[in-house]
């Protein structure tokens, strides 16, 4: 009797302390993304251009982005080789920084895929519960220009 009472104690003290440890996905999404910053930072890269897609509830253009000095230089229409204006186009920096706000947004999810090699953000998916108002932005192409 004795044997089964700390055998009934031990099993309910190791069960109790078996509660699920689930991650807090703000925390992770936040961790994942300074990580990648901090390898992108560490990469030094000022000079680089990227295709850049954004899909959303108004229609946006597949557009050439190149970057210079950190800035944005030129902004071209892949389709037609039109040149548009730069006011808003984003960079790497401003798409991390757009990541890092929207995790703290409890009205939609957040998600993002990086560069395994350079942590640049590749994949960027901002949900919403309100309908057709989510994004998914995505940079292929990513050369270095310098």
């Amino acid at each position: 009797m004795r044997i089964g009472l700390v055998g009934a104690v031990i099993v309910s003290v190791v069960l109790s302390g078996c509660q699920a440890t689930e991650e807090n996905p703000n925390q992770a999404a936040l961790l994942q993304v300074l990580e990648n910053r901090q390898k992108w930072n560490a990469e030094a890269i000022h000079d680089y251009s990227f295709d850049y897609d954004r899909i959303a509830n108004i229609f946006t253009h597949p557009v050439h982005i190149e970057v210079l000095g950190g800035n944005v230089n030129r902004v071209t229409d892949r389709a037609t080789g039109a040149v548009y204006s730069n006011v808003g186009v984003p960079t790497v920096d401003s798409l991390f920084a757009e990541i890092e706000r929207a995790i703290p947004d409890r009205n939609g999810s957040v998600s993002a895929e990086y560069d395994v090699t350079l942590g640049y953000p590749n994949a960027i998916s901002l949900g919403s519960n309100i309908p057709d108002m989510g994004t998914t932005e995505s940079i292929t192409s990513f050369q270095k220009t310098t």
